[in-house]
């Protein structure tokens, strides 16, 4: 008999479920599968993986990262910016007027406007050489930190087994995940240094048994709180407070 994690149905058609999701780069082998989650749930979540694809696009596409099914790596969806991999490496299109031009590739490139997609880019030229300087923010969507409760809990599955995740005490987690119910701060940490990186570590298991995961997507690191009613995440704060001091560190939502 198998249940899936996510709706606990038992014996429905399985997937294999990338836990980091491919676009990024998932490390090989770290996958949930064995009917550890069904088909329905990994098709239905993946608008959870896309948010957190979506905000790392940037970072993927600048080291080359193949998107799924391996795909060559480019960026189509920030409306006045596209990349694409050309012959001679990568190649960005970004467009600040107000108007469609032509990119790059020789497709249609959007205005800059209001969405929170676009890209706001400055160009400054200095001789023969023009540098471009822009910004992207980081989870800023909802759903992008459901998606990174997604992975947390997706890792405590593979490193614990899926008979732990199946526990009630995640009941909480689960509807966080699957509805958008209840609150889940999140520790983040920017790593200054190093190469692209995706990895995840084996949860920490409280005195109380309660579990938090920590993990790096790219050139962040999340901690994340998986106890019923997130009673760990003050230790977490109050740990990276001793390591890191006020700065170099934050949490989402940022209003919490």
């Amino acid at each position: 008999m198998t249940i899936c994690i996510w709706c606990k149905g038992v014996d429905a058609p399985s997937a294999v479920e990338h836990i980091i999701p491919e676009a990024l780069g998932c490390p090989v082998g770290f996958v949930l599968s064995g009917g550890t989650v069904c088909k329905e749930c990994n098709n239905g979540l993946a608008h959870l993986d896309q948010a957190v694809i979506d905000d790392f696009d940037i970072f993927a596409f600048m080291n080359g990262v193949p998107r799924k099914k391996g795909r060559p790596s480019e960026i189509r969806s920030r409306g006045n910016l596209i990349g694409t991999q050309g012959l001679n490496g990568n190649e960005i299109s970004i467009n600040m007027e107000h108007f469609p031009v032509v990119a790059h590739d020789g497709t249609k490139l959007g205005g800059f406007g209001k969405s929170d997609r676009n890209i706001q880019a400055s160009f400054e030229s200095e001789g023969d050489v023009v540098k471009i300087s822009f910004s992207t923010s980081i989870g800023s969507k909802p759903k992008f930190l459901r998606g990174i409760v997604k992975i947390a809990f997706s890792s405590l599955a593979y490193f614990r087994g899926g008979e732990l995740a199946l526990s009630e005490d995640f009941d909480s987690v689960r509807e966080f995940v699957r509805e958008g119910k209840g609150s889940r701060p999140v520790l983040i940490k920017p790593i200054s240094k190093g190469d692209y990186l995706n990895q995840s570590w084996p949860p920490f298991k409280s005195e109380t048994d309660e579990y938090a995961v920590t993990f790096r997507l790219t050139c962040l690191e999340f901690c994340v709180d998986l106890s019923p009613n997130v009673t760990i995440f003050p230790m977490i704060k109050e740990k990276a407070f001793e390591m890191y001091g006020e700065s170099g560190w934050g949490y989402l939502p940022i209003d919490t």
